[in-house]
């Protein structure tokens, strides 16, 4: 998930309208979004488009999960897949509809955990806590001394809890650590930044949910009190 925005950046998004964090962090990632090459109407009803919606049907589906409604904001351009932060949903490219089947579900099971267990939400909260008023340069740069290292750690937990939520989906769907690691590489090997655990620390968790789960049962309804729960990360 990228959407976990640095502070400075935020400092400069205010407007001359009072807005509060949670807004302009909302706004900012519409912004981004709306970067993106814009889907045609052919597009939306593509192949890809279709073996997307079919993919979160199966996971939405999968047994003791409860019904959620999500909604789908589909966009062009390279592979990518965001949760939103306005609203319980997903900002998916059709290029992940032609991902191998395996890779498709675990990117949108990924964001699928970040929104069943509410990480936009406590995101907010927590850059809230430090913005209580409106967005300004007065108010964004002297919280952004004790905010940054907050917000930084805890973007990286909740990227460990998203795998380890979506690792436990696609397990049951008999995908596998071959799978998560096909996925991770397609970008090469990236080193841990403000918003995402490197590679290696996120492919040494999966193998370490492998082993757990070889001898463990989770199934789908017991996904989130797992990724909540596990001290892998």
């Amino acid at each position: 998930m990228r959407w976990t925005l640095l502070l400075l950046a935020c400092a400069g998004l205010h407007s001359a309208r009072a807005e509060g964090i949670e807004q302009v962090l909302e706004r900012s990632q519409q912004m981004r979004l709306g970067l993106r090459p814009a889907l045609s109407q052919a597009g939306e009803g593509s192949a890809a488009a279709q073996r997307i919606r079919a993919s979160l049907h199966k996971l939405q589906s999968l047994p003791g999960l409860a019904p959620q409604a999500l909604h789908l904001q589909l966009v062009g351009g390279a592979v990518f897949a965001e949760a939103l932060l306005h609203r319980p949903g997903l900002a998916v490219s059709e290029a992940v509809g032609d991902l191998p089947e395996g890779e498709r579900l675990l990117m949108l099971a990924h964001e699928l955990g970040h929104v069943r267990l509410a990480h936009a939400g406590a995101l907010k909260a927590l850059y809230k806590r430090h913005i209580p008023g409106p967005v300004r340069p007065d108010t964004t740069e002297p919280a952004a001394a004790a905010l940054g290292p907050q917000a930084h750690a805890l973007s990286h937990r909740q990227e460990f809890e998203a795998d380890a939520f979506a690792y436990a989906l696609v397990r049951s769907l008999g995908f596998g650590v071959d799978t998560a690691q096909g996925l991770l590489l397609r970008q090469g090997l990236q080193m841990d930044s403000a918003t995402h655990p490197g590679t290696r620390r996120r492919l040494s968790q999966l193998r370490a949910l492998e082993a757990r789960l070889a001898f463990e049962t989770v199934n789908p309804a017991d996904a989130q009190g797992f990724a909540l729960a596990w001290p892998g990360r």
